[in-house]
């Protein structure tokens, strides 16, 4: 891919099935991980939050895009999903908790209102890990002559880590705004980002850093 003046910041799944605890989502994880969810939803309020607008903010300055990545199938059964969240979706429904993959169409499965996207935003729906699987979120990226991408969102070593790789694949740069990204843990954070580093070439900053000067990250490889 040739060198390009535009980065993208994609911002993965956060939805309000995964942050609200009134989920069937939430609510299944919490028991069968107690902890993960209170450390995701603390760091999303302290961390994820401020840090993506003040990013959104200065992307919108350069009119860069601004791209959302949202996991929910359009199939009753999840049979559109990977097998991993389609059995993780029937596995909570036997155990009382059903709709924990909320089809495209349900509230649960929109943006969180504190990130909601503005006006000129991109949303892709995915049904896997990476967000390149349909091929729609590659075209919209080339079209809007995107070369790098600046990743956030969740979780860190699943849906975010396996989109960079992709991406990588394709020929884009990347960058993890390291604020803006969470785990199960505070471990899993950390270890998804240490095995990353030979993907994204060691680039791995803070949204402050990235956001005081956005062309920072097309000098990035």
């Amino acid at each position: 891919m040739e060198r390009s003046t535009k980065a993208a910041l994609l911002v993965v799944d956060l939805q309000r099935y995964y942050l609200e605890s009134r989920s069937a989502f939430y609510a299944y994880s919490a028991g069968l991980w107690p902890g993960s969810m209170d450390y995701i939803t603390e760091r999303y309020e302290q961390s994820l939050v401020p840090g993506i607008r003040l990013l959104k903010e200065a992307f919108r300055r350069l009119a860069w895009p601004v791209v959302y990545l949202r996991l929910c199938g359009l199939e009753e059964d999840r049979s559109d999903l990977h097998r991993f969240f389609r059995d993780y979706h029937r596995k909570a429904e036997r155990a009382g908790y059903a709709g924990a993959y909320p089809l495209a169409d349900d509230p649960m499965a929109a943006i969180v209102p504190a990130l909601a996207p503005d006006a000129g935003d991109e949303i892709v729906r995915k049904t896997g890990y990476s967000g390149f699987t349909d091929g729609a979120l590659d075209t919209l990226l080339r079209v809007r002559g995107v070369g790098t991408l600046v990743m956030t969102g969740l979780a860190t070593s699943q849906c975010v880590d396996t989109t960079a790789r992709d991406g990588s694949d394709r020929g884009y740069s990347i960058v993890f705004a390291e604020d803006c990204l969470a785990d199960y843990s505070a471990d899993f954070h950390e270890s998804a980002l240490y095995a990353s580093q030979g993907v994204c070439g060691g680039n791995i900053h803070t949204a402050a850093w990235l956001a005081e000067k956005p062309q920072r990250a097309l000098e990035l490889r």
